[in-house]
């Protein structure tokens, strides 16, 4: 197995990559970055605040705690290779030291993207600046986020990123659910012309993902109501992702959809079956595998051919879990429809989810060579595949 892991890794560590989905920051953000600020602002971040400078003790039990855990894991190797050293208390300093330098150039944080990731192009998606390519339209393609239509059954709501559904509107001054929509359509249509390349819905953390009720006369109840109900806030929102879902079709755009992972409360994959069934013309790109719930993004891989799955986030959630999703998501589908994204927001954070994507496909394809599911050719058209033909095409890059 180790020959043809080697073989398969060596082959994905030569190709040009379509990063399907980050979060990436803008040039300003990068300024005066030191390793505390490349670690707050990764998923490093989530098991515990990084020590600063000069702490070798915090820094020790730092490192001791979490080196078992797939974001610390990936991190830490990304630094190791950028800065040259172990992550040890001891070399902690000395790596903040050699990063802090390496940012003191403005634009080093898009060499890393460039040409240690070999990202050719990304799929990013910004709030609260839905839409912009960062002021590099050459590697960033922006997607729009839309969970504002979802906030603005009130004008003055906005979604928790502080973006306002009405900033996209031509039409200030809204009476009925049906001006709503519409306003709602043409200002896709104007992020599609402004360079947007798909939609994203990340409406899971906020509630649940079944859409299945539609009742117009609940959701027109929402509308400009500071009173509104909880029920009809959600068949507001029932009727607001049935127009994305048609807006997406309509203007060719992919409908990125967070699932699992978000407030855990109904957002498995499964949940958006009757909106899948309902909306054929439309491509829905499941983010995340629905992880801890794969067999439901499986289930809907097998029988609609309108869906895609993108494995951003998974092997950095589990590395272990992230194999085992990539073999059973090609069995029960085809070569054509698994992306990946990096689905950070720095370019440290973006080379150590790229280090578990590739580790991780390239256990899961040798493992399939071993069983007999295939040659090492057709691994690396595969991994060829995932890596960058799927996203360029879906995407139309």
């Amino acid at each position: 197995m180790n020959n043809i892991y080697n073989k398969i890794i060596e082959h994905i560590k030569n190709t040009p990559v379509i990063n399907t989905h980050s979060h990436h920051l803008p040039d300003s953000e990068f300024v005066n970055a030191d390793l505390h600020f490349i670690l707050s602002n990764s998923y490093a971040n989530w098991l515990a605040a990084p020590p600063k400078r000069g702490d070798r003790a915090g820094a020790a039990e730092y490192i001791n705690k979490h080196r078992c855990n797939s974001y610390f894991r990936w991190i830490i190797k990304s630094l190791e290779e950028l800065y040259g050293l172990e992550m040890t208390a001891d070399n902690y300093d000395l790596i903040d030291e050699k990063l802090t330098a390496s940012h003191k150039d403005a634009l080093y944080h898009l060499e890393i993207l460039k040409n240690r990731c070999r990202f050719e192009k990304i799929v990013n998606e910004r709030q609260p600046d839905p839409s912009s390519n960062l002021g590099h339209p050459d590697l960033f393609s922006p997607s729009f986020r839309c969970d504002c239509y979802f906030s603005g059954y009130l004008k003055t709501k906005p979604e928790p990123n502080g973006f306002f559904a009405y900033s996209t509107f031509e039409k200030n001054d809204i009476h009925t659910l049906s001006e709503y929509l519409d306003e709602v359509k043409k200002a896709i249509s104007k992020k599609k012309n402004d360079g947007c390349k798909a939609l994203k819905c990340a409406i899971a953390y906020e509630r649940p993902l079944d859409f299945d009720e539609y009742n117009l006369s609940k959701a027109e109840k929402a509308l400009n109501n500071e009173s509104a109900s909880e029920d009809e806030i959600n068949a507001f929102g029932n009727i607001v992702m049935r127009t994305l879902c048609e807006a997406a079709a309509e203007n060719g755009l992919p409908f990125q959809i967070h699932t699992g992972m978000g407030q855990l409360k109904d957002t498995n994959p499964i949940k958006l079956l009757k909106i899948i069934e309902e909306n054929q013309n439309t491509k829905f790109q499941l983010l995340h595998g629905g992880f801890p719930w794969f067999s439901d993004t499986y289930a809907l891989l097998h029988n609609y051919k309108n869906v895609w799955s993108d494995t951003c986030w998974i092997p950095y959630l589990s590395t272990s879990a992230a194999k085992d999703y990539i073999k059973s998501a090609l069995e029960v589908s085809d070569a054509f429809r698994l992306t990946w994204g990096c689905d950070t927001w720095t370019s440290e954070d973006a080379l150590g989810a790229l280090f578990s994507m590739e580790h991780t496909l390239s256990l899961a394809l040798s493992e399939m060579v071993i069983d007999g599911a295939f040659e090492t050719e057709y691994a690396f058209y595969i991994a060829d595949r995932i890596m960058y033909e799927n996203g360029k095409q879906l995407f139309d890059l």
